[in-house]
Order: structure tokens, then C-alpha cells, then sequence
């Protein structure tokens, strides 16, 4: 028999957290024992404050925000628990703290946890290399209430593609803002611009132009639940991992092996 994964969940107060809470609580995989926030719910377990007060857990899955995120670091270093880092809008430093844990404890840091951004992530780069020399723009679209722009996927896929573009021999730069430039496109730039209003959950399209023609990659989150599924799937995944540092890319080698 399996034992169940002892999890605590941070940002439980949040609409992720809502849905990771009631996902969590009817699984068979996971033991939901600990709730933080800052906010307070009717949903149980019951909310705690302060992360040093949960029960013993294994595996924190971390929805929050980069402040609640840094507030965790010490008592998640303390636990040497696996560590699912799925806040968005995170400075660099912040990362290096993380991802310094990992000589430790299992660690996984995903700006989205669709496994179809991690499809897309993947092509976008075979594009980046084929099409070398290619203008290349993304576009990415969420609700009204999303605080970050550009989004934590755009970038991550931005990244990507710069890495690819850096092995061609170009010096790419992210562009988020073109308002002050006042000059043309730069062949060496990758464009984001961010749209945000309503109710999307989330979607991404990268854009390659050519010469008379154009190519698109593109994802769209229809519900906010794939994020959840996608959450569970990696915890599940990470549980069984050693110390390290891990990503989107090493659970889909797995599952393509």
C-alpha cells in the first residue's frame, strides 16, 4: 500500500489554493495537512498563519506571493522538505535562495505548471532554432486581477528562446516595453506585450515572421484547474526525487523516456 504524501499548501486562501484544497482532499496521493495564509477561509484544514506552526509535511506546494514565498524559506530549509515553487513575479535573488536549497532537498520551480506551456516551452525552442534569424514576439493574455506583467510563462518562454538565439550567435534582449524606444524593431529582440481584462485564465502566443510568411505557437488555459492538475502531477513526481534542482523540462524527459 501507498502512503499518502504528508503536503502542506501555501497561498491556500487564494482561488489556486481553493481549488488545490478541495483537489488535494479527495485524492488518494496526498495528505492535506497544512494550510497557510494570511487571509482566513471556512475551508479545512483550517487556515494557519505561520508556516512554523504546520504539522510535520514532505512536500509544500507554494501558490503564494514572492513576500509569503520568502517568509518560507528558513522553516522549508529547517524541514528539508521537497518544495514546489509556483509563485509568480519572482526576483532573481529570490530564485538563487531557492534553488540554493537544492543541494538538500528536492526542489522544483515552474512559472506554470500546464503541462501543455511545458509542450509549448519545448517547441518554441525547436522553432527558435530553426527559424534562425526570424523576428520573434509573444503575446500573452490573463484576467483583470493578475498583478505581474509580463507573465511569469511569457518570460520563462522569452528565456527560452534567447537561450537558443544566444547558441546562434546573437545577443538577444527581452523587450517588455517599447513606448520609449522610439526606433525600429532590433533583428536581436524578443517583443512580450501583455493584455489584461475579464475572465481568461491564461494564453500565450509566441510569434515567429518571416519573409511572406508567419508561424504561431500557441496555449490557452480554458479553466484554472489544469494549473492544479498540472501541481499534483509534479508533487506526485518530485516526492520520488532526490536532492536537486528540477523544472518542467526534467518531468518531461520523463515522461518521453
Amino acid at each position: 500500500m501507498t502512503t499518502s504524501i504528508k503536503t502542506a499548501l501555501l497561498g491556500a486562501a487564494g482561488r489556486m489554493g481553493h481549488i488545490l484544497t478541495e483537489m488535494l482532499n479527495q485524492s488518494a496521493d496526498f495528505e492535506l495537512v497544512a494550510r497557510i495564509d494570511a487571509r482566513e477561509d471556512a475551508l479545512l484544514p483550517a487556515i494557519i498563519h505561520d508556516i512554523s506552526d504546520a504539522p510535520d509535511f514532505d512536500m509544500l506546494i507554494d501558490f503564494s506571493q514572492p513576500a509569503a514565498t520568502t517568509a518560507a524559506l528558513a522553516e522549508v530549509k529547517r524541514r528539508k522538505c521537497a518544495w514546489l515553487v509556483a509563485t509568480t513575479g519572482l526576483a532573481a535573488d529570490l530564485k538563487s535562495q531557492i534553488l540554493a536549497l537544492s543541494n538538500e532537498q528536492p526542489i522544483f520551480i515552474a512559472s506554470n505548471t500546464s503541462l501543455g506551456i511545458a509542450v509549448m516551452q519545448r517547441l518554441c525552442r525547436e522553432a527558435a532554432a530553426a527559424l534562425d534569424g526570424w523576428d520573434c514576439e509573444i503575446c500573452e493574455t490573463h484576467h483583470h486581477f493578475k498583478v505581474d506583467a509580463p507573465s511569469g510563462t511569457a518570460l520563462t518562454l522569452a528565456n527560452a528562446i534567447a537561450d537558443v538565439q544566444r547558441q546562434n550567435g546573437h545577443h538577444p534582449q527581452i523587450i517588455t516595453d517599447r513606448s520609449a524606444l522610439r526606433e525600429a524593431r532590433n533583428p536581436d529582440s524578443i517583443g512580450i506585450s501583455s493584455l489584461r481584462g475579464g475572465t481568461v485564465t491564461g494564453e500565450h502566443t509566441a510569434c515567429w515572421f518571416g519573409d511572406q510568411e508567419r508561424l504561431e505557437i500557441k496555449h490557452t488555459a480554458e479553466n484554472r484547474a489544469i494549473f492544479a492538475h498540472g501541481a499534483l502531477k509534479i508533487a506526485k513526481w518530485l516526492a520520488m526525487q532526490k536532492p536537486g534542482a528540477y523544472s518542467m523540462d526534467n518531468l518531461l524527459d520523463d515522461i518521453l523516456t
